[in-house]
């Protein structure tokens, strides 16, 4: 009797991944399994089965995989879906003997120091940074690179613990935060956090995630997203808007496809987070071997009308698809902005005022008498609504941003005195 194969994806069952489950069935006819520590008290029916097993732990993953085996159950694959899961999933492919990211590039996607050594060895520009522990080591790297820096932990994302220090006082302040966001959030997320990245700053706020589909030996972009930023001295992500207007600099995506290339990516998609400088530089900060998150997938699709994680679950079952992205262009313009009260204690939430006909969808994730918080990270948010436009931008427009204050202004009833 032939083995009953299933897609095993881990991560798409969090916050704005949702659409991963349609991509994949997409992809292919094979069943769609997904896993979770308790499967029975936390099911997720949306999938065709779930596996008892932490998603982020590649021996818990194997022991409910070769339970199913004794049923005729085997995974084609194992495919992440955020930084969580990269590890485990590659790991499970490997000792299964499945195909996926070879170990040395997943070293290189989650441990940033690791990133930032191969890619200035293949010539890629990246802000200069150094590996630290204590404060002592903090300040010897300041006096090697420079001040200002950014501060953050090596292995985590989603901006937490990321701080800008433009003196020796803030730098050390800022690893004193950078190390209580990772005792707060740390376990949940399964990082180390045990090190911290000190990185040359790139004094500018123009910022694009680059998605980029990866093959063997060549590499194609899916699409440039124009990005957002809180404030400073921190970095949250504040909007994500589809495409951006920077679409079409060949230098730019090429600069992507190389950041890529020099990790060793070869499969699936990749998200490459690269900064602008004023004299017109591209530095790459980041690059992840997975789709990128905070719903810029569902962006994605919206102005392409093209799932994006059909690309990177069907790469994985190993298609070419390099040729069908080369063929996608985008119709419309579609963001994704996080609602933000200003900071002190919510006292109402008006949510049942008319919306902008702009406006997709809306989610209000705070309640009356929670606490609101200057934009840090991802834990910051109220919501987000998702926006669309029957149009192309030329240039960078700040329509989303303002739209998003100003509902959020009109929302969330605040008590400023009570403070953070």
């Amino acid at each position: 009797m032939p083995p009953k194969e299933y897609v095993l994806l881990l991560g798409a069952d969090q916050y704005l991944r949702e659409r991963a489950l349609l991509g994949t069935k997409q992809a292919t006819d094979l069943p769609v399994w997904a896993a979770a520590e308790d499967a029975v008290r936390k099911p997720n029916r949306m999938f065709d089965n779930m596996l008892s097993a932490d998603p982020m732990d590649a021996d818990s993953l194997l022991r409910a995989i070769r339970a199913h085996s004794a049923q005729g159950w085997h995974p084609k694959i194992v495919v992440p879906l955020n930084d969580w899961t990269v590890d485990s999933a590659n790991t499970v492919n490997r000792v299964l003997g499945l195909g996926g990211l070879d170990a040395t590039v997943v070293v290189n996607a989650r441990n940033k120091y690791a990133m930032k050594q191969a890619l200035l060895a293949a010539g890629v520009p990246t802000p200069r940074s150094q590996l630290v522990q204590s404060e002592q080591e903090l300040l010897d790297a300041i006096a090697a690179i420079g001040l200002p820096v950014v501060i953050k932990p090596y292995d985590f994302g989603g901006s937490g613990g990321v701080v800008l220090a433009t003196t020796r006082e803030e730098a050390v302040a800022g690893l004193a935060e950078s190390k209580g966001v990772v005792a707060q959030h740390g376990s949940s997320y399964n990082i180390r956090g045990d090190k911290y990245l000190v990185e040359q700053f790139v004094d500018s706020d123009d910022e694009v995630s680059v998605e980029v589909l990866c093959g063997a030996g060549r590499a194609q972009v899916v699409a440039v997203t124009e990005k957002y930023l809180s404030p400073r001295p921190w970095f949250a992500e504040i909007a994500h808007l589809v495409p951006s207007h920077r679409t079409g600099d060949q230098a730019l995506t090429d600069l992507a496809v190389r950041a890529c290339t020099a990790l060793g990516i070869d499969r699936g998609l990749a998200h490459v987070e690269i900064k602008l400088a004023a004299d017109g530089t591209a530095w790459v900060i980041e690059v992840a071997a997975r789709p990128g998150g905070d719903g810029i997938m569902d962006q994605v699709e919206r102005a392409y009308s093209l799932n994006p994680y059909r690309l990177h679950v069907g790469s994985y079952l190993g298609s070419d698809l390099l040729d069908v992205v080369a063929g996608a262009v985008p119709t419309k313009t579609s963001a994704i902005v996080f609602l933000k009260a200003s900071p002190g204690r919510i006292q109402e939430v008006l949510d049942e005022k008319p919306l902008p006909p702009e406006v997709r969808s809306i989610n209000i994730s705070a309640k009356r008498g929670d606490l609101s918080q200057t934009a840090k990270n991802w834990s910051t948010r109220e919501g987000f609504i998702e926006l669309e436009w029957d149009e192309l931008f030329k240039e960078k427009t700040w329509l989303p941003v303002a739209m998003a204050k100003r509902l959020s202004d009109e929302m969330f009833v605040v008590d400023e005195a009570a403070g953070e």
